[in-house]
């Protein structure tokens, strides 16, 4: 952990333990719902989502990101509640959410058709993300069993999130689809790991994917601005 980031940290240590109280209430009410009164299972979702906005400002916080970020919304799923952190510079969403399993980060890009544009500073904010032993990759769409048929190579048993992500944009583009999905970027933590370094992970997280979304965005922004001028 960095000296800032530590900082940070540090400056807010004293409210950990309310997290934790809280958290551990939200995953515990799922194997206990029939023992809560209706008002408990109401306010719950609401105490959980404003500990995770708590949380998501200290992520903010690290970044030091030139931008502005909306984080008054959330929605309940199945397994508790999911913030919804969104960037009004670039329109991209994230999700800092509790389930079953604990607590993930979530995202994916706006502006994926400007893969072909990325450094590779890009591609190393990617393989940050790819370090955290909670890591992972989620197609959100499928191609069709006609593509798969036409180009069996390469639709085999593959995993890694790389040829996934180049999969998905070349053949996007060779099969003329109007919307490019790259996928779902998702990091993971259990109930039991160290808070503290639960939460410094999130920080990190959260930038690695700001960072990514902010370069497939800023290709989109030039080339307005550009047309703009033509005018």
């Amino acid at each position: 952990m960095n000296n800032r980031l530590n900082n940070i940290i540090k400056g807010d240590f004293k409210n950990f333990d309310r997290w934790i109280e809280v958290l551990n209430r939200q995953r515990n009410s799922l194997f206990d719902m029939e023992n809560q009164s209706e008002e408990e299972l109401t306010n719950l979702p609401y105490e959980t989502s404003g500990i995770l906005g708590e949380i998501a400002d200290l992520a903010i916080e690290y970044g030091n990101f030139k931008d502005d970020f909306d984080t008054s919304k959330m929605y309940v799923n199945l397994y508790g509640p999911s913030l919804i952190i969104e960037s009004k510079k670039t329109g991209g969403t994230y999700y800092l959410a509790t389930d079953l399993e604990g607590i993930y980060l979530t995202t994916s890009f706006l502006h994926a058709d400007n893969l072909k544009n990325m450094s590779d500073s890009f591609w190393l904010e990617l393989f940050k993300l790819k370090k955290f032993s909670g890591f992972e990759y989620e197609e959100n769409s499928f191609f069709s069993i006609d593509v798969q048929r036409k180009y069996p190579e390469l639709f085999h048993t593959y995993k890694d999130t790389l040829f996934l992500m180049f999969r998905k944009f070349f053949l996007s583009h060779t099969e003329k689809h109007n919307d490019i999905d790259i996928g779902n970027f998702k990091v993971k933590w259990k109930p039991d790991e160290d808070f503290s370094k639960m939460i410094s992970e999130i920080c990190l997280a959260f930038k690695s994917m700001y960072k990514m979304d902010y370069q497939l965005w800023k290709i989109t922004d030039l080339r307005m601005k550009k047309n703009d001028t033509r005018k």
